[in-house]
């Protein structure tokens, strides 16, 4: 009697999980998802410079020496900027030996180097030019890149979010209008990773036609926010 009864308990036990598990199966799940997004456009009031100072020699001791005393140089010579400067960070030094260096009568010659990056901002665009036609001068160092950017990109970017989401609620109204239903609270919000980055500018070129390098002419950067949303709709 006790196993007749257990059986008959687990049996209404599997048709009360089956019946709830066809109901949810049954109930559909009314959402739509959209991708909202916005761009705000900013004039830039600061320049991120990138600099290596590299030097090949034919002894290891030679290319060191010759790199610590340019470095020690071209980092004066940036303190020495003042406040137009900030944001000053030194990598770490980097030696290598060239072991193929082929029929490169220059690499055979000199197989040692030693290197270091340094980064800063500058906030003086007036500074560019003579910073660029300076840096140029110390033995072994090139400026890789100089990026336009703005100090005030993070708030810009949080506004810009901000926007992107009120396109997304838009977005997801229109398709539940022209659909004929509504939507309701959203069900998640996910924040979008568009490529943001400032724009470049590069220097090498400008570097090496000789001559004073001209004036930056800023134009405006787009800083963007992207959310992907999702509501819930129904039916009035």
């Amino acid at each position: 009697m006790k196993t007749k009864g257990f059986l008959i308990f687990l049996s209404a036990l599997f048709l009360s999980v089956l019946a709830s598990t066809m109901a949810l199966a049954d109930a559909t799940v009314r959402k739509v998802t959209v991708i909202g997004s916005a761009i705000i456009k900013v004039v830039p009031d600061e320049m991120s410079w990138t600099v290596q100072v590299s030097i090949n020699d034919a002894t290891l001791a030679a290319a060191k020496a010759r790199h610590d005393a340019s470095l020690s140089s071209a980092l004066d010579y940036i303190k020495g900027l003042g406040a137009a400067v900030k944001d000053l960070q030194t990598g770490g030094i980097r030696f290598d030996k060239n072991l193929y260096p082929g029929d490169n009568a220059e690499a055979r010659k000199n197989p040692f180097s030693c290197s270091t990056q340094f980064t800063f901002t500058l906030t003086d665009f007036d500074k560019y030019g003579p910073i660029a036609d300076a840096l140029s001068k110390f033995d072994g160092a090139q400026v890789q890149s100089v990026d336009y950017a703005s100090s005030k990109e993070d708030a810009t970017r949080r506004d810009a979010l901000k926007q992107a989401l009120v396109n997304a609620r838009d977005k997801a109204n229109d398709l539940a209008v022209t659909a004929g239903c509504y939507i309701d609270k959203p069900l998640e919000i996910l924040e979008g990773t568009p490529d943001n980055g400032p724009r470049p500018m590069r220097m090498a070129r400008l570097l090496s036609n000789g001559g004073e390098t001209p004036a930056a002419v800023p134009g405006q950067l787009e800083i963007s926010g992207t959310v992907t949303a999702t509501y819930d709709l129904y039916y009035k």
